[in-house]
C-alpha cells in the first residue's frame, strides 16, 4: 500500500498521467526557487559555522574565486541572481514542459566552460536553441536543449518548450521574495481533473487492499472501526484534491535572527469545506495547556484534535462495538473489572477528542526537575472511582492518600511511590505523584508538596496549535548528559550562547497550525545547534 500511496501522491504533485489540458494561461503547476549562488554560500557559511565546519566554507569560496577569475561570473553563471525551475502539467506526460532557469553573466564564457571543463560541445540550432549532448549514468545519451534569454539560460528536454514567447521572465517568476533559501510550490488547483481522478483511484485501490488484510481473523467490530478509519482517509484525500489550492515547502536560514526554519503549508479554495476546516483548527483552546503552562520550561507539548461533526455518530457507534468486543472476550474472573474499566474510560473514548498537554520544568538549584501533564476526559469521576477501587491491588508499590485537598472542581489525591522510587528521587527530588480529577479534566504532577499543581488547577483555557512541541536545549543537556562535570557544562553553554542567560536563544520547536492555511512549522535557534555540536566534541574526548 505504501508504494501505491507515495506513487500516487508523487504523480499528483510532480507529473501527470491520463490528464486533461490545463486552462489557458493558468501558469506553472510546480515551481522551484533557489537563492543566488552568493546567497547560498552565505547561508552555507552560517549553517556550517554552527557545526564547526568553517573549513568547508573556505574551500567553497576558494573554488568560486578560481572559477570567477576572469570577471565573467562563475564560468559564465551570474552568482548574484536566483535560480528556478517550473513544470506545467499538460494532457500528455511527454508534452508537459519542464524548464530550468539559470542566471547567466556571460553566454560565451558558459559555453566555453562546458567544453573546457566537461568536454561538452553545445551546438546552436536553427531555432536559436542550443543542443547540449549529455550522457546518463546508465549510458543513455540525449540532447538537453537550452536557450539564452532575459539574462538567463532556460533548459528543457524539448526545444518546443523553450519558445521565447512562452518563457516566464525572471521579473515575473522571482517577483515575490519571501526570504526562503529554497522553496517548492505546487498549485493543486492547476492539476488537471483527470489526473486527480487517476490519483484518487490509485489511493482507493491501495486502501481497499488494506481493508481486505486479516479480514478472516477480525471481528465485525474491528472491521467496522477499520473501515471508518479508511473512509476518513479517503474523504480527506478527496477534500484535498477537490478543495486544495496550493502546497508550499519553504526553507529559511537567517543569521541575523540566528534561526533555521522550515514550513510546509497547505491552502484551500476560499469558502470550501476544507478551508472552513482549516479555519476551525486555528481557533482551538485548551484547558490542559493552560494548566501546564509555565515560564521558560525545559520542554512542553500539546495535541488537540477532534473528530469532525459528520463522523461523531458513526465513530461513537464503532467504539461501542469495540468495547463490547473487549468485554465479551474478557476472562470470567475479570469480567466485572473489565466492565468497570469500560464504563470509566468509554465516555472519553467515544467523545472523539484528544486534548492533552505536558511540560517539564527546572532544573532547580539542586538539579531537580518538575513535570506536569493534563488531559480532558468525559465523566472523570468514574475514572477517579476506578483508580480508588484498583488501588487496593498496589500492595507495597505505592501508598495512596485520597481526597487530600479540594481545588475548585478538582479532587486532589496523593500517591507516594515506593517501588523504583530512587529513579524518581534522582530526577525530581521526590517520589510523590499528585493526581487531580474533575469530571472534565485530569492533571498529574510529580512534586513534594503539591503546591505547583494546586496553583495550576485554577488556570483557564488558552489558545493552542493543533499540535506543538518546544524544548530548551540549555536546560535539556544536563538531563541528557547527567555525567557532565559542572565546569564542562558551564564551558559548553558559554561557548554556545555566550555570557548571560541562554533563554530564548536555545529553543527548538515544531508545530501544526490551522487558520487561513494548514501548516507544519519547524524552528531551531542556531546556537542550539552549536550547543549540540559542542556536546558531540565533549563526548568524543
Amino acid at each position: 500500500m505504501r508504494f501505491r500511496l507515495f506513487a500516487a501522491l508523487a504523480a499528483l504533485t510532480l507529473t501527470t498521467g491520463f490528464a486533461s489540458a490545463q486552462p489557458k494561461d493558468a501558469g506553472p503547476t510546480v515551481e522551484v526557487r533557489l537563492r543566488s549562488v552568493n546567497d547560498l554560500v552565505d547561508k552555507f557559511e552560517y549553517v556550517a559555522g554552527l557545526a564547526g565546519k568553517d573549513d568547508a566554507v573556505k574551500q567553497v569560496r576558494e573554488l568560486i574565486k578560481v572559477l570567477s577569475a576572469d570577471g565573467k561570473g562563475i564560468e559564465g553563471i551570474d552568482p548574484k541572481q536566483p535560480i528556478g525551475a517550473y513544470v506545467t502539467l499538460a494532457k500528455d506526460v511527454e508534452n508537459s514542459p519542464i524548464v530550468v532557469m539559470i542566471p547567466i553573466a556571460d553566454k560565451d564564457q558558459f559555453i566555453n566552460a562546458l567544453k573546457a571543463r566537461l568536454d561538452v560541445d553545445a551546438k546552436k540550432a536553427d531555432d536559436g536553441t542550443y543542443a547540449v549532448p549529455l550522457q546518463l549514468p546508465q549510458g543513455a545519451k540525449f540532447d538537453l536543449r537550452v536557450r539564452f534569454a532575459n539574462g538567463y539560460l532556460y533548459a528543457s528536454p524539448k526545444a518546443q518548450d523553450l519558445d521565447v514567447k512562452a518563457l516566464i521572465t525572471p521579473k515575473v517568476f522571482f517577483a515575490q521574495d519571501d526570504g526562503a533559501v529554497a522553496s517548492l510550490k505546487v498549485h493543486i488547483d492547476r492539476i488537471p481533473a483527470d489526473l486527480k481522478t487517476f490519483v484518487m483511484g490509485q489511493l482507493e485501490l491501495g486502501i481497499n487492499t488494506e481493508r481486505k488484510k486479516n479480514a478472516d481473523t477480525e471481528s465485525a467490530a474491528e472491521k467496522r472501526f477499520k473501515n471508518l478509519v479508511f473512509d476518513a482517509l479517503l474523504a480527506g484525500f478527496k477534500g484535498l484534491t477537490d478543495d486544495g489550492k496550493e502546497l508550499s515547502v519553504k526553507l529559511f536560514a537567517d543569521a541575523k535572527t540566528d534561526e533555521i526554519s522550515a514550513e510546509v503549508a497547505l491552502t484551500a479554495k476560499s469558502g470550501s469545506a476544507t478551508a472552513k476546516n482549516f479555519a476551525a483548527l486555528g481557533s482551538k483552546t485548551s484547558v490542559p495547556a493552560g494548566i501546564v503552562a509555565s515560564a521558560n520550561p525545559v520542554a512542553r507539548a500539546n495535541v488537540k484534535i477532534t473528530i469532525t461533526d459528520g463522523m461523531k455518530k458513526e465513530y461513537a457507534a464503532a467504539i461501542d462495538d469495540l468495547l463490547a468486543d473487549v468485554l465479551k472476550k474478557a476472562p470470567a474472573d475479570q469480567e466485572q473489572l473489565v466492565k468497570q474499566l469500560i464504563d470509566a474510560v468509554g465516555p472519553t473514548l467515544k467523545a472523539g477528542e484528544l486534548d492533552i498537554a505536558a511540560s517539564l520544568t527546572g532544573p532547580n538549584a539542586k538539579g531537580h526537575y518538575g513535570v506536569m501533564a493534563a488531559f480532558t476526559v468525559a465523566e472523570g469521576k468514574k475514572i477517579e472511582q476506578l483508580v480508588k477501587d484498583v488501588s487496593v491491588f498496589a500492595g507495597g508499590a505505592a501508598d495512596f492518600t485520597f481526597d487530600s485537598a479540594k481545588v475548585g472542581d478538582f479532587n486532589l489525591h496523593k500517591i507516594d511511590v515506593k517501588q523504583n522510587s530512587d529513579a524518581l528521587e534522582k530526577l525530581f527530588g521526590t517520589s510523590i505523584v499528585w493526581l487531580a480529577v474533575s469530571d472534565k479534566c485530569i492533571a498529574i504532577s510529580i512534586e513534594a508538596d503539591g503546591a505547583t499543581i494546586k496553583k495550576a488547577l485554577a488556570a483557564k483555557a488558552i489558545k493552542v496549535s493543533v499540535a506543538s512541541f518546544d524544548v530548551s536545549v540549555a536546560k535539556l543537556i544536563p538531563m541528557m548528559q547527567p555525567d557532565l562535570k559542572p565546569d564542562e557544562l558551564k564551558a559548553l553553554l558559554k561557548d554556545a550562547f555566550g555570557e548571560g542567560s541562554p533563554a530564548g536563544k536555545d529553543t527548538i520547536g515544531v508545530s501544526v497550525e490551522g487558520g487561513d492555511k494548514l501548516s507544519i512549522k519547524f524552528k531551531v535557534k542556531g546556537k542550539a545547534l552549536r550547543a549540540f555540536a559542542g556536546l558531540d566534541l565533549l563526548k568524543g574526548k
